[in-house]
Order: structure tokens, then C-alpha cells, then sequence
């Protein structure tokens, strides 16, 4: 039994681990501590300051359209609400709360223009989600010309300039501009929570052996109640949540089949001072998020899953991430399982390229996009995901254990509901089962039908690391002339 000062240990700082302990304290827990391996606090919660979990990128998609899942519409809406109450409570902090932050932006609703060649179906079944709503107005469609003109008269002609400009060049050109849409900065949302947390009383433990997840210690054989860190130093605790994002499988192998580490794919660009010009006209006030071929229907095809961000500012920076192909590194475990587990620039010896195939690809999209950031100094990050094997998150207990519990399976699409998730741990803790709590229990793999995720492929798979070809530094001079095409 957990009660509101019952010890509870959350395992990993990212945005589940925050979460969680936002949500826990909110709700009266008085004895919450985090740990972590990484000292996220230091790194300002950031790739750039040397984070490698997929938690601490420099920016995420805010997005509400799910096809034909409206009940993450909902949820990501929900989510909505507390981002803009956040982005306006930050502003209002005392000057010397606001210098804890590297910016004070942390939604900004830039728009999300989604073009592609065809129409996939998931794009049309959003629209239709959207209109069913009363939300029809917020899509912009490039070939209408009703919706053009609406757009220009809102001031938005900047945001579509570019995707008619490309029309005229690639009449087979479809799209929307997704006004509900936008960018979230990670690091900065992160530090924002992180500062909540500690406002309500969580204790954190990063970085080093002591922050350093060891092993769980057990009362009785199947009871946890409590973990050991890498210091040896025991921690005990009544109740132990796992929400180490990708490393979450192999701190419990039990999630085998339905929760894998996948890679994946960003490039970053800083812009150079002398070049105003690019800085400016990839500003958020002048170019939306943008996105080629995205879906699940889509991004598996050649130059497909391809985004690019506006300039992130004050930092300068630019970043395209590519969804195409999420890669893994399955390794055979002392329990003889076979786990996809995370290698870094933080590992030993440090893994940061590419597959080369995807720099082709990058190379390509540059030069039928985006010609004038094709001379940039891009440099590769590999960010590690976990996708589950139906694409929804998991919040529960563990089977056949007392007292441990896991939130994690991001799925790609779990940032954007940071401020919801930790209620869902809440509600378990709780008793308080809804359709949320439903979706996100513990499932066999052998209750789904097929493996779209490709989980079952293991050692076999063609993702896996070790059956690429490596990109190396000279394959991200993307300046030479590729004939443009889509």
C-alpha cells in the first residue's frame, strides 16, 4: 500500500521521470527522490552540454493530430492547456528565478507544414478529426485557394510562401499548415519542470556511481523494495518507478517483446554570426516546423520522415531529425534475452554516426529543399527512443512483482505530454482506473496481432546496428551538387 508518505524512488530525470514526480508531489507524495546517471542538471538538461538521452534534445514537435487515435488528440490538447499556462507563468517568476533558465520561451506555436507528394491517410483522417471538431479553419491547405488567402490575410504569408514557391516547381506538391502546431524546446521545459519538482519538495540524485541505477533490492523473492546504486550505497523505498526512456528493458528484462530501444536520426547546424540572412528567414516568425513525407504510411519511403526546425533562438541552431529508420543494437544478455541497449557518444568507445544511407538522404533533401543550408557545419546526434510494439505508452505495475512499476514506451510522440503523463501514475497508485490507465497497462506481445514495430526481429533485424555502414565525418559535407528530386 502507497500512501502520501510512503518513500518512492523514480528511476531516470527525463520526461517521464519529471513527470511523475511533478505529478506525485502535486498530488501530496512528500517523499519523492529521483535518480539518475547523467547529472542532467548540470548539462542544463541538453545534447549540447553533453546529455544522450532523447529527453535532453534541443527541440520536440507540439502536435495534436493523431489520425485515426483522436484520443491522443485529446490528450495532447489537454497537454496544450498547461504548456501555454506555462509558457505565461515562467514570464512571471522574479529575476532572479528567470536566470535558472537558458530562454523563458518554451511552446512556441510556430505552425507544422506537412507536404508531401500524395496525400497519406493519416493526414486525411487528422483533417477530418479536425473539422469534426469545429477545427477545420486551423489546416491550411496549399492547394485551396479560399485557405491561402485566409492564411495570407492572417499574416502567415511567410509560413506558406515557401511551400507555394515549391509547388510552382513540383506541381504534384500537397500539404497543410497546422496552425494548432508547433515547436517545444526540450531543454528548457525540462529545467522548467525540473524547477517545479524541487519547488515541491523532490529530491534528486544525478550524475556518478551515486546517481547511477545498480540493481533493485528484494525483500522476499518477487518484493522489491528498493534499489542500489553504483556507489553501493542501498536506497529504500515502498514503492520503485522505472522511467529510464530507452534503458528502461534492460533494468527490466520483463518488458522484452513490447518495449525496445530504437535510435534516432538528428543532425544540428549552428548558424553562423555572418549569416543574418539564413538566421532570419528560418525564424519561427517566418518559417514554420517542416516536415516531407511524415506517417507511419510515409516516412518508410526513400527521403521520407525528413524534418526540419526553425532556427532555435537565442541559441542559433537549426536541426533535422529523420524518422525513416529508427536503428537498434541488440545484444545477448547474461539471461540469454536479446535487448536492444543504447550506445552513445557517452559510451565506451563512443558511437555519434550516422548510417550513411541516411546522410544520402539528408544530402538529397538539402538540395531540392533547403540549397542555401546545404554548406552548413552539420554534425550528427543519435538520440535513443523507445518505441513500444503498438505504439502506445506503458504505465504500470510489473507482473509477478511487488512494488515496481514502469512508465516508458515514448514511441516517439511523448515529450508534447509532459505536463499529463504523471497523473497516469497517479491514477494506478490510486486505484482510479479510466480509458488512459486502460490503454497503458501491461500487455503480452502475444496479444497483438503481427509485430509493426519489428520488436520480434532481434539479432536478425536489418535495423541493427552492426549491418550498416557507417557514416564518417566527411560524408556531412552536404555542399556538393545532388540533382534536385522528389
Amino acid at each position: 500500500m502507497v500512501d502520501k508518505d510512503s518513500k518512492i524512488i523514480l528511476v531516470g530525470s527525463g520526461v517521464f521521470g519529471l513527470s511523475n514526480a511533478l505529478h506525485l508531489a502535486s498530488n501530496g507524495y512528500k517523499n519523492v527522490t529521483v535518480f539518475d546517471r547523467l547529472d542532467l542538471e548540470a548539462q542544463r538538461f541538453t545534447l549540447l552540454n553533453g546529455s544522450d538521452t532523447a529527453s535532453a534534445d534541443i527541440n520536440k514537435v507540439f502536435r495534436a493530430q493523431y489520425a485515426e487515435k483522436k484520443h491522443y488528440q485529446d490528450l495532447a490538447f489537454q497537454a496544450f492547456e498547461v504548456w501555454q499556462k506555462w509558457n505565461s507563468d515562467i514570464q512571471l517568476l522574479p529575476e532572479e528565478e528567470k536566470n535558472k533558465f537558458t530562454d523563458l520561451k518554451l511552446l512556441d506555436l510556430c505552425g507544422y507544414m506537412k507536404l508531401d507528394d500524395i496525400n497519406g491517410w493519416e493526414e486525411k483522417k487528422s483533417r477530418e478529426n479536425f473539422v469534426k471538431e469545429g477545427l477545420g479553419s486551423l489546416n491550411i491547405d496549399i492547394s485551396n485557394e479560399n485557405d491561402v488567402k485566409r492564411a495570407k490575410y492572417l499574416g502567415l504569408g511567410n509560413k506558406i510562401n515557401f511551400a507555394l514557391n515549391l509547388k510552382k516547381k513540383y506541381p504534384e506538391i500537397q500539404g497543410t499548415l497546422d496552425l494548432t502546431a508547433g515547436v517545444l524546446y526540450a531543454s528548457r521545459t525540462l529545467q522548467y519542470a525540473f524547477y517545479l519538482c524541487k519547488k515541491l519538495g523532490v529530491k534528486f540524485v544525478l550524475g556518478g556511481d551515486k546517481g547511477t541505477f545498480q540493481d533493485f533490492i528484494y525483500k522476499f523473492e518477487n518484493i522489491v523494495s528498493g534499489i542500489k546504486t553504483k556507489d553501493g550505497k542501498e536506497h529504500l523505498a515502498d514503492l520503485v518507478v522505472v522511467n529510464a526512456g530507452p534503458w528502461t528493458t534492460k533494468l527490466v528484462p520483463e518488458l522484452d517483446g513490447i518495449n525496445e530501444a530504437t535510435a534516432g536520426n538528428i543532425l544540428i547546424a549552428k548558424i553562423p554570426k555572418d549569416r543574418k540572412d539564413i538566421f532570419i528567414k528560418y525564424n519561427s516568425k517566418n518559417f514554420p516546423m517542416f516536415g516531407w513525407k511524415n506517417g507511419h504510411s510515409r516516412e518508410h519511403d526513400h527521403m521520407g520522415g525528413m524534418f526540419l526546425f526553425p532556427t532555435m533562438e537565442p541559441e542559433g541552431y537549426l536541426k533535422i531529425i529523420v524518422r525513416q529508420t529508427k536503428y537498434t543494437n541488440p545484444v545477448v544478455t547474461e539471461n540469454n534475452q536479446v535487448i536492444s541497449v543504447p550506445k552513445t557518444k557517452n559510451s565506451l568507445p563512443p558511437f555519434h554516426y550516422l548510417p550513411k544511407h541516411i546522410t544520402n538522404q539528408v544530402k538529397e533533401f538539402l538540395n531540392t529543399f533547403f540549397p542555401d543550408l546545404k554548406g552548413l557545419k552539420w554534425e550528427s546526434r543519435i538520440l535513443w527512443y523507445t518505441d513500444t510494439i503498438n505504439n502506445d505508452y506503458i504505465y504500470d505495475f510489473v507482473p509477478g512483482k511487488k512494488n515496481l512499476f514502469v512508465a516508458c514506451g515514448g514511441s516517439g510522440h511523448a515529450f508534447k505530454m509532459l505536463p499529463v503523463l504523471g497523473q497516469f501514475l497517479v491514477d494506478k497508485i490510486e486505484k482510479r482506473e479510466n480509458f488512459y490507465t486502460n490503454l497503458f497497462s501491461w500487455k503480452n506481445h502475444t496479444e497483438f496481432k503481427g509485430d509493426p514495430n519489428g520488436l520480434q526481429e532481434k539479432l536478425n533485424s536489418s535495423r541493427a546496428y552492426d549491418k550498416q555502414i557507417i557514416s564518417d565525418a566527411k560524408d556531412y559535407n552536404f555542399s556538393d551538387d545532388v540533382k534536385p528530386k522528389l
